[in-house]
């Protein structure tokens, strides 16, 4: 997964800020992982769909809404990256409570 992520987003992280780019691609590799290793038959980006994100959400609501928040936009350049209309599921409202 990290080999296609990295192919694909290569013009992406050439333009704008290289270092908060480089730190997306990153989250969305490891995002990606995550899904692989805890869904049956996820093994290739592509295969990721809406309730795989939503299985994802539920599993790391423990997590700030701020870290949430970049996961959403990490969920949005895979988005970018498939070629899919519309955005990707939101998180739930919260995330770690203080």
């Amino acid at each position: 997964m990290e080999k296609w992520v990295r192919e694909r987003s290569h013009v992406y992280v050439r333009h704008g800020g290289k270092t908060a780019r480089r730190a997306m691609v990153k989250r969305l590799i490891a995002i990606l992982e995550d899904i692989a290793a805890n869904e049956k038959g996820v093994k290739s980006p592509s295969q990721v769909g809406r309730a795989h994100i939503h299985r994802y959400y539920a599993r790391h609501q423990r997590l700030s809404a701020t870290t949430l928040r970049d996961h959403f936009y990490a969920f949005r350049l895979l988005w970018e990256l498939l070629g899919r209309a519309g955005d990707p599921p939101r998180p739930k409202d919260g995330g770690a409570p203080g």
